[in-house]
This record gives C-alpha cells, sequence and structure tokens, in this order.
C-alpha cells in the first residue's frame, strides 16, 4: 500500500492534468448553462460533469500541498483539510446522482445528503482562498497560481450575491478560466520538490 508521502507525490506529479481533466469536464458543464440561458435547452447529465471536476480540482490542490507545507504549513493544513472535505462531499454528489438514483437504490428523500453540495461547496472556495494565499505567501509556484486560486474563490459569491444583474454563467466560466491556467502554468513550470529552503519562523 503506498505511503501518505508518496500518494501526496504523486498527486504533485499529476496536479496539472488533474486540473485540465477537471477543466475539461468543467467545460461541458459551463456549455450547458450557456445553452440553458439562451436556448432554453441543457445537456444531459451537465451536472456530473461539473461535480466529477469538483473532485478533481481539489485533487490537484493536494498536489501542492507537500511544498507549500514547507514554507506556510498552518494555512496549506488548513486549506487541505477544507478540500479533502470538498473532494469527499462531492464524491458523494457522483456516487449518489451518478450511480444509486439512476439505478433506483435511492429512491427516498435525500435526507441529509441534501446538504452535501452546499457543504463541498463552500469547503471548496475557502480552500481555494486559503491555497491562494498560501501560494503567494510561498513563493514556490508561480505568483498566477495563487491570483488564478484567489480569482476561483471569489467568482461565484461574487457574481451571485453582488453582481446579481449577471448571467449565472459568467463566474463558471472565470472558473473555467481558472482552472485551465492553473493547469497550463503548473504544466510549464518546473517547481523543486526537495530541498526548499523553509523560513525558520513561518507566521502562516
Amino acid at each position: 500500500m503506498a505511503s501518505e508521502p508518496g500518494r501526496l507525490r504523486s498527486l504533485e506529479a499529476n496536479a496539472p492534468n488533474l486540473f485540465l481533466v477537471g477543466a475539461a469536464l468543467y467545460a461541458v458543464f459551463v456549455a450547458s448553462e450557456i445553452l440553458a440561458t439562451y436556448t432554453g435547452t441543457s445537456l444531459p447529465q451537465a451536472e456530473l460533469f461539473a461535480s466529477v471536476a469538483t473532485v478533481l480540482v481539489p485533487l490537484g490542490l493536494l498536489g501542492l500541498y507537500s511544498v507549500l507545507a514547507e514554507r506556510r504549513p498552518y494555512l496549506s493544513r488548513a486549506a487541505a483539510v477544507l478540500v479533502v472535505i470538498a473532494a469527499v462531499c462531492w464524491s458523494i454528489v457522483v456516487v449518489g446522482a451518478g450511480i444509486l438514483e439512476p439505478t433506483g437504490v435511492l429512491t427516498g428523500p435525500p435526507g441529509p445528503l441534501v446538504l452535501t453540495p452546499f457543504v463541498g461547496m463552500a469547503t471548496l472556495y475557502l480552500g481555494y482562498a486559503l491555497f491562494g494565499i498560501s501560494a503567494l505567501l510561498a513563493d514556490v509556484h508561480p505568483k498566477a497560481v495563487g491570483v488564478l486560486l484567489l480569482v476561483a474563490a471569489v467568482s461565484v459569491p461574487l457574481v451571485r450575491i453582488v453582481l446579481t444583474g449577471l448571467p449565472s454563467f459568467v463566474a463558471n466560466v472565470v472558473n473555467l478560466a481558472a482552472y485551465l491556467g492553473i493547469g497550463i502554468v503548473l504544466l510549464n513550470t518546473d517547481v523543486p520538490t526537495d530541498g526548499v529552503e523553509t523560513p525558520t519562523d513561518p507566521t502562516a
């Protein structure tokens, strides 16, 4: 069985691919939202694509954890806990909506599980924010990674609470661009995995 450091190293090596595949799946959901807004029709199972994407993206974020934790241990650990919770929540959504409901296993009221997407959403965006701050403070990855994570953290709350006149899909387009941008940046960046200098007195 692979050790925890081994699993994290595997996620670290595959982080760009996790973001890019997540972006590709999320693009299906975004396209469906745009179609629904302007034509009244949507793509089948589009929300399931989004749910799978929001499992892959947190896994990609966990791939950044090892390096960030060496410089910003407290922020990185808090961020990792949040995105793990988010990944678990969205995995439950994928299994429930994609497998159990279509096969008739889940036929009654969802009960407490109805809260799973809300918990997954809240922890995901908080995780984005903390990982973004960690990335900017640690100065190991390109600054664009931290900035794009912060953009993803605020896009949905901003559009749905403040900029309510905009179509709801705008926030998802912004998130899609952020996922794609992070994946491309990481794919083209060599990040040191050993010997990262750790501050003698990390403050975050």
